[in-house]
């Protein structure tokens, strides 16, 4: 299943800003060799190998550990030009913009303007929502933290660019259903970032990237974070990529459309801006430029609600919180057409990440193994907890049926023992230059995990969640998305 504009990754930096500004940290220069030429870090050699290992162009990571940065580079950023991949590169950072958004939301809301736990129709009086009940009961809070319950995970439409695309978009949510009654589950979804930005807009005045901008780029002395392509093309950039025929080929596509600029899908930024603002949000960093009170920096952080399966994490306001043993990782992914974004924090040490790398698929696989790294062997952080599988397993006729949200279609049949899955996008924009998820094969791992049947040794592919009354699952919890079961197959 899909997660649109939305869906982690390391690196080593130069003596100084790429825009040669000054720098909110020391950054840590390689070691020069008898012959002049830097020595490989450790980081630029574990970088190198992953993009060799999943066949993917390029990737770009920076680390801020003990007030200090470090970046690296690997790759090329476009296959169709062959520039090389530096630690300057600029990338589209996808869903981790809804960190951003709600960064800018908790300014709004430590000068009064805003207020967490009102009534969204407070600030949106005009919101229609195909189940009224639940506009009524909407509050700010639920935007960011993934509990609208909004049936519009991943709703993107081609409805026009500049100020008016977010005004524009919101009469779609007419016509969506209900997951579930606002505040009572967790499901990642694009719809309460977008009202979010919609919201900033009208009690600001201004539009969300003007907002974004005068409010958390200026502050922060970012000059290399933009909103469009027009801007971006000024600069290196990096585009994304997707397998053909066995081969790397660039993207078609470049940036989804601005409606869901604050979910991500219009955010342009570089490793060094985006550390400068993660600095903001760890409190024992004195150094660090600050554009929210400590109070909301650990408002932001604090736990707000369980993901459906516990075990899986739990979320901020708009942070994805994973448990590493007794520590806390504040985390974000973001996805863009063939790219793939990650960020993560740990704010009892001070210490984050962040990566990129334009490869497809290969990218997450990247970012999976480069937080390994960083995390667990550089940082010194155990293994992540997870769900104990241990418990006796359902009958699979327990995941049987037909589950549907917006812009997707999951059928889950038998196969002895084990499970056909298949999914299918029902949405054409989301859907566009993407192939269909290919057939898999599940096989139920203790109470409510499902495993790959053929590579049983990898994490669970998903959760079922609760009972519909006729002993089936009423959900899919698949890629931090809930998933309804309409009926049988």
């Amino acid at each position: 299943m899909p997660r649109s504009a939305s869906a982690t990754s390391r690196t080593s930096f130069p003596s100084g800003p790429a825009n040669g500004g000054p720098s909110t940290l020391p950054t840590r220069s390689d070691r020069a060799s008898a012959d002049g030429r830097p020595h490989m870090t450790e980081l630029q050699e574990t970088l190198q190998e992953l993009v060799a290992r999943f066949g993917i162009p390029g990737a770009v990571a920076g680390v801020l550990e003990d007030g200090r940065i470090e970046t690296a580079a690997a790759g090329v950023a476009n296959l169709n030009s062959g520039v090389e991949m530096t630690p300057d590169t600029l990338f589209l950072t996808g869903s981790i913009t809804k960190v951003w958004t709600t960064t800018l939301l908790m300014t709004l809301v430590e000068q009064g303007l805003v207020d967490l736990d009102a009534p969204v129709k407070r600030y949106l009086p005009d919101l229609v929502l195909g189940d009224p009940q639940a506009a009524d009961a909407l509050v700010v809070r639920h935007l960011v933290t993934h509990s609208t319950g909004i049936d519009a995970a991943d709703l993107i439409a081609d409805v026009g660019d500049g100020d008016a695309a977010i005004a524009n978009w919101m009469p779609l949510l007419r016509d969506v259903g209900q997951l579930f009654a606002p505040g009572e589950y967790f499901s990642y979804s694009n719809a309460g970032f977008v009202l979010a930005g919609r919201l900033i807009e009208v009690v600001t005045g201004e539009g969300f990237s003007t907002a974004m901008r005068q409010r958390l780029f200026a502050p922060l002395g970012l000059e290399r974070s933009m909103f469009t392509a027009k801007e971006a093309i000024l600069h290196r950039m990096a585009i994304g990529h997707r397998p053909v025929d066995g081969r790397m080929t660039p993207s078609e596509l470049f940036m989804m459309p601005e409606c869901l600029g604050p979910a991500g899908t219009t955010l342009i930024t570089s490793v060094q801006d985006t550390l400068t603002f993660v600095q903001s949000h760890l409190p024992t960093l004195t150094s660090a430029k600050r554009v929210l009170s400590a109070e909301s920096v650990d408002r932001m952080a604090a736990h707000h609600l369980d993901f459906p399966v516990p075990e899986t994490g739990s979320v901020g306001l708009s942070w994805l919180r994973k448990q590493y043993g007794d520590r806390v990782v504040l985390t974000h992914s973001g996805g863009s057409y063939g790219g793939a974004a990650m960020v993560g924090v740990v704010p009892d040490s001070g210490a984050a990440y962040v990566a990129f790398a334009n490869g497809g698929p290969g990218s997450m696989a990247l970012h999976y193994e480069l937080a390994k790294v960083v995390l667990q062997d550089r940082f010194g952080l155990p293994a992540p907890l997870a769900p104990d599988l241990s418990g006796p397993e359902p009958e699979p006729s327990r995941y049987h049926g037909h589950y549907v949200c917006w812009g997707c279609d999951l059928t889950v049949t038998g196969d002895g023992d084990a499970l056909n899955y298949r999914a299918k996008f029902t949405d054409p924009v989301l859907g566009r230059n993407r192939a269909e998820p290919p057939p898999l094969r599940l096989r139920p791992i203790g109470e409510q995990g499902l495993a790959l049947a053929d590579h049983p040794d990898q994490p669970p592919f998903g959760y079922g969640v609760g009972d519909d009354g006729s002993g089936h699952a009423e959900f899919l919890f698949i890629l931090d998305h809930l998933v309804p079961r309409t009926g049988d197959h």
